[in-house]
């Protein structure tokens, strides 16, 4: 991962704005969801970002509502764990 080159740098600053924090939040997103199978990002994505319950999230993806929790967890903690303090 540290071979890779970044080609939009962050500011060794603290974000401040909105839009830092936006653009900050994305990056994380775009980097955590490449070290998830795309049915787990599924689930987390449905059951965070779109709101909707976890045992419907189960129903669209097959799964159960267990898996989407635990989808939903191993995610979030990987955003912490990527965004450090800044969340």
């Amino acid at each position: 991962m540290q071979q890779v080159i970044d080609p939009v740098p962050i500011p060794d600053d603290e974000p401040t704005g909105d839009l830092q924090l936006q653009q900050l939040t994305s990056r994380a997103l775009s980097q955590v969801q490449s070290e998830f199978e795309t049915r787990t990002w599924h689930a987390f994505w449905r059951s965070v970002v779109d709101g909707i319950a976890s045992s419907e999230v189960a129903k669209e993806l097959n799964m159960s509502e267990a898996t989407v929790r635990q989808s939903r967890s191993r995610i979030l903690r990987r955003l912490r764990q990527q965004l450090g303090d800044v969340m």
